[in-house]
């Protein structure tokens, strides 16, 4: 049991195994925010970025690093919410690539790989490009009309309405009720909305 949890400590203060594991935790607490509710990304948030501090505990973090990791991130998140032709995506980009080349202080004898910083540059302006889509095309989406928006407008009695009837509100035929008769071709108006029923008075 002891050789298994040497080897998973080895692998827990690996520069590059904390960093890919803080930039994992980033990730999902900007998931986090964009699809709140789940628990999932925050579970995984939880998960990342606290295995990613005990490993950072243990390496000569370099602070200035970390911040502009964290500063890319954020200029990230900025695009999602202001979009700028990719100007804050470019910023972070270049934000990430020079934190994670200084993330840690030289006392390390291996920092983090180039290739790893390379692919997980990459990666997070990839990920963030796709968010960046799919916020944008939720927001060319028309918004769902509100059912109780009929409440308060005019309509016709197309039949006799008492407990029964039809009345057109607009360009659609309601199912309607009154609480007295109100004879075909009356103008009434909407009062209340009860499922796909609607209640009338006259006008």
């Amino acid at each position: 049991m002891q050789p298994v949890i040497d080897l998973l400590w080895q692998t827990l203060v690996n520069p590059n195994v904390v960093y890919i594991l803080l930039i994992a935790g980033l990730w999902a607490v900007v998931l986090a925010f964009i699809t709140p509710g789940t628990g999932i990304a925050e579970a995984a948030a939880v998960a990342f970025l606290g295995l990613a501090a005990i490993g950072m505990t243990r390496l000569p973090l370099n602070v200035v690093g970390l911040a502009f990791v964290l500063l890319s991130i954020f200029l990230f998140s900025l695009e999602l919410k202001w979009p700028s032709h990719g100007a804050f995506l470019v910023a972070g980009m270049l934000t990430l690539g020079g934190g994670s080349f200084f993330l840690f202080r030289s006392e390390v004898s291996f920092g983090v790989s180039l290739w790893t910083v390379g692919a997980t540059v990459i990666a997070t302006a990839a990920f963030f490009s796709f968010a960046l889509t799919k916020a944008l095309a939720m927001r060319h989406v028309p918004p769902v009309q509100n059912p109780d928006a009929v409440v308060g407008t005019l309509g016709e009695a197309k039949t006799d309405i008492f407990a029964d009837g039809t009345v057109q509100v607009g360009n659609e035929l309601w199912t309607a009720q009154a609480d007295e008769l109100i004879p075909a071709g009356t103008k009434v108006k909407v009062t209340q909305r009860i499922g796909l029923r609607l209640k009338v008075a006259r006008n």
